[in-house]
This record gives C-alpha cells, structure tokens and sequence, in this order.
C-alpha cells in the first residue's frame, strides 16, 4: 500500500513537472520564431491619406500617395511641401524626383476660407528654367488635393509671386487648378479652346503611376467624350505614357446628377471578368479632374458594375 502510494505521487509530480515545462517552452518557441521572421510590423496612429506630384524620369509629374501624421490643416501643408524639397530627408520612390530646389525653406503657411497662403524663402527664384513651370503645378496639385484647399497663392519672403521666376510668364495672385498640370497645346486657331485633364498610365522603375496632362484643344464636345477618345485611342503622343482602355470602348451614354456622374459604356470597357483597375482608374481621375462630382457610377449597357468614389 505505502509503496503504491508513494508511486502515485512520483506520477503526479512527474507530471506537473512535465505539463509546467510544455507550457513554458512552447510560448518561448512561438515568439522567437516571430523574433526572427523577416515581416516588418509599422505601427501608425492618426495617420490621414495624402496625394503629391513628383517629376518623373520622364518630365512628367506624376501622381503618389503619402501618409501625413499631422492633423492641424497647416502642418498638413507644410507636410507636403517637405517631400517636394530637394533638401528634404524624406525617401522618395525610385524614379521620382522633387521639384523644389536647394535650399527652399517654408516660412510660413496660413489658411482661410479654402484659400492656402505659403510664404516660401528667396531660394524659390533658384530654380530651373526648365522645370519651374512643373514646380507651380507640383505645388498647387499636391495641396489642392487636401479636401478643404480650393486655392494656393505663393509667396517669397513675403512678396506675392506674381510671374515665373525665370521666364516671367504671368501668375494669378490665387492658383486653382484651372492652372493646368503637364500642359498638351493642340490649337489651331485662338477660338473654341477647350481645357481637359486626362490621366494616363505610366511605369517608372517598374511601378505604375497615374500622369494627369491638361489638354488644350480646339474641340467643343462634352469633355467625358474626349476623355473616352483619348483613352482609347490606339495612337498616344508621348510613349512613357498609356492607357488600358480598348479601342473599340464606345459611350452609350452619360448623366450628372448632383454630385454623382454616370456613366455607361459598351462591352468593349471589360477586361476577361470585370473593368481592369488600370482602366478604373484612369477613367475614375480622369472624371473627378473635370467634373465637380463625389461619386461616379459605371455602366455597361445599362447595367451597374462599378461605384467609384472620390
């Protein structure tokens, strides 16, 4: 009896012993592999989406998105003009370049009313011939992008900017973007001038980017039909930039109410199974550029097959 006993609690010890060590080493086992894995985990806290235009390889500002961790309306601006500096610490992606020259600071930045008054230092007058035209439209495409910015009006050491640094062409007091970005001149003649901003797909450094061009033209039809035939026209005029959409992509037709665009197309817009994302996005900025719509809703022959939002 006494020897029975005194197994049984061997056994029982023995046991604990084991279970207590299964469930200390286990854990252990589990974090270290995690310790050592080769996934980077970010952490990131009131954080907001943010868009900027950086000039391209090929001269071309193109569209890329941030974070901006500041809340406060102005910092998010200064925030902004931080990756445009060439000074700046900021990483940029491979192929993209700023478009601020060396030694540009920000002194001051006010906003009031969707109006945003940037007060640059004198450096600003350094840049180069060659893009200084691409600089304004960098700055007023990466702020105006922030919901509650309409307008920008630039300053040097306090001065309103009020022409080109270089070639002394004429700039409003206020800039919207009625300015233009990557500006095509198509004309003819000085009459029937018409203005539309398409998106086209570029690859740089083997990434996708999204290149808005203001085209001017001698061409009276409702801008969404110039934009369809831009798009899907076999012939584009510069070779680093494309378009996804088909050649055949005709519109069937196409309505504005309210702050909503709709859109429906023929067959010929769908991939294998559904509109290519390339094509969803084109034709997406391309509509939200120049029309003062929230939410675009896309047909094929009447039917619904997608609901872009701005």
């Amino acid at each position: 009896m006494l020897k029975r006993k005194a197994l049984r609690k061997i056994f029982i010890t023995t046991f604990s012993i084991f279970t207590l060590l299964v469930i200390y080493l286990i854990p252990t086992k589990i974090n270290n592999q995690y310790l050592n894995s080769d996934i980077e985990v970010e952490y990131t806290s009131n954080t907001t989406n943010g868009e900027i235009y950086l000039l391209g390889d090929n001269n071309y500002l193109v569209k890329t998105k941030i974070f901006l961790e500041s809340t406060k309306l102005e910092d998010q601006i200064k925030e902004i003009l931080s990756y445009l500096m060439k000074d700046s610490n900021k990483k940029l992606p491979t192929g993209l370049n700023s478009i601020l020259p060396s030694g540009v600071t920000v002194k001051n930045v006010t906003v009031d009313r969707g109006l945003a008054v940037v007060n640059f230092s004198k450096e600003l007058l350094e840049v180069d011939e060659k893009v200084e035209e691409r600089m304004i439209e960098g700055i007023i495409y990466s702020i105006t992008a922030l919901p509650s910015i309409e307008k920008v009006s630039i300053q040097v050491e306090g001065e309103s900017l009020t022409s080109l640094p270089k070639t002394k062409k004429t700039l409003e007091k206020e800039l919207t973007r009625d300015f233009g970005i990557n500006k095509v001149y198509d004309i003819t003649n000085r009459n029937g001038i018409q203005k539309v901003t398409v998106y086209y797909l570029s690859k740089i450094a083997n990434n996708n980017y999204y290149v808005p061009v203001t085209k001017y033209l001698n061409d009276d039809r409702e801008k969404i039909k110039i934009i369809i035939d831009n798009l899907a026209s076999s012939y584009i005029y510069e070779p680093n930039l494309m378009s996804y959409l088909s050649s055949q992509t005709t519109i069937l037709d196409f309505n504005q109410e309210d702050n909503i665009f709709f859109l429906d197309l023929n067959q010929a817009v769908l991939g294998k199974d559904n509109i290519l994302e390339e094509v969803e996005y084109t034709l997406g900025y391309s509509i939200f550029e120049n029309y003062d719509v929230d939410k675009i809703m896309l047909k094929v022959e009447g039917n619904v097959i997608k609901e872009i939002t701005k």
